[in-house]
């Protein structure tokens, strides 16, 4: 049996496999996956921050708090969720031509996020479940409105990232039994195991899932339309 100190490493590899599946793949999407591997790489570390206090308490095998099993999973769960729609289903993207700055669609919605961060979780204190709820909740909400037609790619991109992730806690589970009980906070959570996974867990790779996967569209004003491959 491993120790549960590789844990989470194991489980941060198992979805960096994933992402390299979908990067060689498919070429036609290796700017999307790598733009938004990069920014929620970097965002992890604050994110998963957060997650200490309430969520969960994984160890990394450098034992310190935060560690490179967060940049790999933020890393890994950015380009995986913004590619996943288009991999599955066999879409591209078209760009429309506008002579608007497009960098404002994404700006705004970084603003949003922040704002949003802040309020909830330094203002109002609430769990940072909810606090994810929030953040990824409402800018998605946003885009529906604006581009109602991203929605499908959203709501699938929520689906198959939920569907995609249980492997990255079966395989630990495995090797390590137990791994789920020793380090999530189930009395700070709601206590709901499903198929290996605490019910927020679920939830959270879903509200990820649609948040991400319309984002480039969003931002480059672009349109999915069928590919071959």
């Amino acid at each position: 049996m491993v120790n549960y100190q590789y844990s989470y490493l194991i489980g941060s590899l198992i979805f960096l496999l994933i992402w390299l599946l979908m990067y060689l793949w498919r070429k036609n999407i290796r700017k999307e996956i790598w733009i938004f591997s990069l920014i929620f790489g970097v965002l992890a570390f604050p994110a998963n921050y957060i997650y200490l206090q309430d969520w969960w308490h994984p160890l990394t095998i450098t034992r310190t708090i935060l560690g490179i099993e967060d940049f790999i999973l933020g890393f890994a769960t950015g380009g995986v969720a913004a590619v996943i729609f288009e991999d599955v289903f066999k879409k591209k993207i078209k760009i429309r031509k506008s002579r608007k700055d497009k960098s404002i669609n994404i700006l705004s919605i970084l603003i949003l996020i922040l704002t949003l961060f802040i309020g909830s979780y330094f203002i109002l204190g609430l769990h940072s479940f909810w606090v994810s709820l929030i953040v990824f909740g409402i800018p998605t909400l946003i885009i529906w409105l604006k581009r109602k037609d991203l929605i499908i790619d959203s709501l699938f991109s929520g689906i198959l990232l939920v569907i995609v992730s249980f492997p990255s806690y079966w395989i630990p589970e495995l090797i390590s039994p137990g791994v789920v009980e020793k380090l999530w906070y189930l009395d700070k959570l709601s206590g709901i195991i499903f198929l290996g996974q605490p019910l927020e867990d679920i939830i959270w790779w879903f509200f990820a899932g649609i948040f991400i996967g319309p984002l480039y569209e969003y931002w480059q004003e672009g349109k999915l339309i069928n590919t071959k491959r």
